[in-house]
This record gives C-alpha cells, sequence and structure tokens, in this order.
C-alpha cells in the first residue's frame, strides 16, 4: 500500500512538474527597449558627460537600447558604465552613418547576439541591426537615424528600410530619431510595414510621459515626436504592454544653454532629445481584448488637412484665433470638426473628449470642446464645436488630434493666419 501511495505521488509530481513546464513554456517574455538620440553625450547645459547618460539609462533598466549620434571612441565608455551601473554584461554594435563617419548608430544588449549586421542607406545614414534570443523566440532589432535637412531624402530612406529590414523573419523592431513627425510621407511610409509601439500604448491606455509634455500622440521627444520605436510581428510574437517618454529634466539645475522653445527647458537634461522606452512582451499566448476603434478625424480628399469650417460665419481655413463678431463675448474663434468612431457612452459629455493642438514651435494647447452632435442625416457622422487657443502669436499650421477614453485619433492640420 505504502508502495502504491509513493508511486501515485511520485507520478502527481511528475505531472505537476510537467505542467509548470508547459505553462513556463507558453509564458510571455518581457522585453523593454529604450531609444535615444544622446547628441553625443552633451547635455542641454552645454557639458558632455557620458557617465549622466548611462545613469538615465540604468534608471529605466532596459535590455535592448538604440543610440544615436554617438561617437566610435565612446562605444567602450558607454557600455563599460552601463555594465559597472546595472550589474548586467552589455554587448555593443556599432555602425557609422557612412564609412569613416565620426557617428553612428549603436545597439547596446543585455541579451547575447545571435548575429550582427549593417546597412548603408542613401544620402550618408545607416542602420544598425543584431538578433537576439528572448524566451526562445528570435527578435531583430535595427537602430537607426533618418536624414535630417529634408523629408524627401528621409522617404528614400524609409523605402530602403523597409525593403532591407523586410528580409529578416520573426519579430522586428525598429528604433531612433527619424527627423520627421507621425503625418509626414516618410513616417507614413514606414507605417505601412511597422506600427508604432506609442499609438499603441496610447490606445491601451498605457502611454505615460510628464505634465509639461503632455500624453497624447505627439508628446514631444525634441520640439514634436520624431524618436520612434516600431514594430512588427503578430500578437503572439510581439506585444505592446507600455510605453514611457519620461522626464530627464533636473529641475533644480536651470543652468539651460540650448533651448528648444519648450516647457522641457525649464531644467537641464542629459541631451536635447527625449528617450522613449518601450515595454514588449515576447511570445505572449493571451489573446489581448480588441481595442476601440480610434475617432477619424476627416480630411479634404488625397490631404491630411481637416475638413473644417468656422462655426458662425462658415468660411474655410485659414482661421484666426479671434473673430470680433461671433456670438461670444470673448471674441474666441470656434471651428467644427467632423469626426467619425465617435460614441458617447451614458455619462459621458463634450468634457470627455481632449482636443489637442500644437503649433509649428512645437507649443501645445487644449482646445475645449463645446458641443458635439450628430450630423442630421449622417447618423455615423459627428459634428464637434472647438475653441481656439487665445495665443495670436500662432501662424501656420495646427497638428490637431482627438482623443477618447485614452484612444486617440489621426492627426489632421488647420491652418492659422495671424492678426
Amino acid at each position: 500500500m505504502c508502495l502504491v501511495v509513493r508511486v501515485l505521488g511520485l507520478i502527481l509530481l511528475l505531472l505537476l512538474l510537467v505542467c509548470v513546464g508547459l505553462v513556463n513554456a507558453a509564458r510571455a517574455a518581457p522585453l523593454r527597449v529604450a531609444s535615444w538620440n544622446i547628441q553625443f553625450g552633451q547635455g542641454t547645459d552645454g557639458v558632455t558627460n557620458y557617465d549622466r547618460i548611462a545613469a538615465w539609462l540604468a534608471q529605466m533598466n532596459p535590455d535592448l537600447i538604440a543610440l544615436c549620434e554617438i561617437p566610435p571612441d565612446k562605444v567602450s565608455t558607454i557600455t563599460n558604465l552601463m555594465s559597472q551601473k546595472t550589474g548586467r554584461t552589455w554587448r555593443s554594435h556599432f555602425v557609422p552613418k557612412y564609412p569613416g563617419s565620426p557617428e553612428g548608430n549603436l545597439i547596446l544588449s543585455a541579451y547575447s547576439f545571435g548575429s550582427t549586421g549593417s546597412q548603408y542607406l542613401s544620402y550618408n545614414r545607416s542602420i544598425a541591426q543584431a538578433t537576439i534570443n528572448v524566451g526562445g523566440t528570435n527578435v531583430n532589432f535595427f537602430a537607426t537615424h533618418l536624414d535630417h535637412t529634408s523629408s524627401s531624402l528621409r522617404l528614400t530612406q524609409a523605402t530602403e528600410l523597409i525593403s532591407w529590414t523586410g528580409a529578416f523573419g520573426g519579430p522586428r523592431i525598429v528604433a531612433g530619431d527619424m527627423n520627421a513627425g507621425n503625418d509626414t510621407p516618410e513616417i507614413l511610409r514606414l507605417l505601412t510595414a511597422y506600427r508604432d509601439s506609442w499609438v499603441d500604448a496610447l490606445n491601451g491606455g498605457q502611454a505615460f510621459a510628464y505634465p509639461d509634455n503632455p500624453v497624447w500622440l505627439n508628446t514631444r521627444t525634441r520640439r514634436w515626436r520624431i524618436d520612434f520605436v516600431l514594430y512588427s510581428g503578430t500578437t503572439s510574437e510581439l506585444d505592446v504592454r507600455k510605453s514611457n517618454i519620461p522626464d530627464t529634466r533636473d529641475l533644480s539645475n536651470t543652468n539651460v544653454v540650448s533651448r528648444l522653445g519648450t516647457l522641457d527647458d525649464k531644467g537641464v537634461r542629459p541631451s536635447d532629445h527625449n528617450m522613449v522606452v518601450t515595454d514588449f512582451e515576447v511570445g505572449s499566448t493571451a489573446t489581448p481584448a480588441p481595442a476601440a476603434p480610434a475617432p477619424v478625424l476627416l480630411t479634404q480628399s488625397n490631404s491630411n488637412r481637416a475638413v473644417a469650417m468656422h462655426s458662425v460665419n462658415f468660411t474655410l481655413e485659414p482661421f484666426r484665433v479671434r473673430t470680433l463678431l461671433n456670438f461670444s463675448s470673448d471674441q474666441r474663434t470656434r471651428i467644427v470638426l467632423f469626426a467619425t468612431n465617435l460614441e458617447l457612452l451614458p455619462g459621458e459629455t463634450p468634457s470627455s473628449l481632449s482636443v489637442q493642438a500644437t503649433d509649428s514651435r512645437g507649443i501645445s494647447f487644449m482646445l475645449p470642446v463645446e458641443r458635439i452632435g450628430k450630423v442630421p442625416g449622417f447618423s455615423w457622422l459627428s459634428a464637434l464645436v472647438v475653441r481656439l487657443p487665445d495665443d495670436q502669436s500662432i501662424n501656420g499650421d495646427l497638428s490637431v488630434t482627438l482623443g477618447l477614453r485614452g484612444v486617440a485619433s489621426n492627426a489632421v492640420r488647420v491652418g492659422i493666419r495671424a492678426p
């Protein structure tokens, strides 16, 4: 009898170990990715300090890092500093922007490299590539830095990037300074092959920043959101959990000599760029709940310009921020925007909507929504009346997005004319 009990106990123990093994095999592995243009280690105080760069990276505790604007003779410096500050062994793979360039793209990894590679793009740019294995899944990681002078040059580079990186199998992550906003032709081209991890985190209510740099579609990485962590792969291979644009300012140090003209100038930062940190799960077997459809702001045909009109005069853009005769005492201009996929739940009001606008200087404004309703005869179409900001120095385009319950719309442009 004792022998039977022991045998049964052993069988149960083996079954338990097998089950635990199966659960562990199916469990997703976390992967934290950071992307940062470190501006040659120079902070906004004009001081070059790689220890400060490494301290911030160590604080964020990533597993994979894409850095750009780093000289080749500083690769060992930043690699050794990361090992000292984290207690982890870091591997590095550096690719110059072009042969003989005094700067380039650097991949740092706490995982061993399965392989590394590189590709030179047109107009003196490049891509660094590394393959790592995370929980049994090979992940291909790419670090790049697109041209800073011309949208057309970046579009060529984006097309080349898609062609070269697309030859790699498995889930892929592309990180770096794209020098372009999310609504530009080059980024839209990249988004035909890759997803934007910040937008996916935003739509899932898991995007984070800080009060002087509010969370929305274009939370600043410089004057605009130009630094990205893009990815491809099914949710069973690679799934975004959250994304963060941390506040790297030292608010006790106001010796800012490199100013961008944004609220980030309040304190010294290690670089004039903010880093982006995205948490992925690799090999996740969980099926995420379907996301609510994002609201869509209507645009003019073959354009990203909003379908918008003055709420009183029914004129089209460009608008002045003030109108003398507009049936209101504050003389603030109201405009009408049109949106689909916009349904308020019981208890929600126009104040439940957030409309954010950013001008060409990188200054952001919240546009209060004063009224919302369905367009008569078109139950699928909503009209919103929003109030323009009271800043008469605005001149040119505002980039406008609409948010509801943490889900962001597309970005549209609205023209503003100075008084």
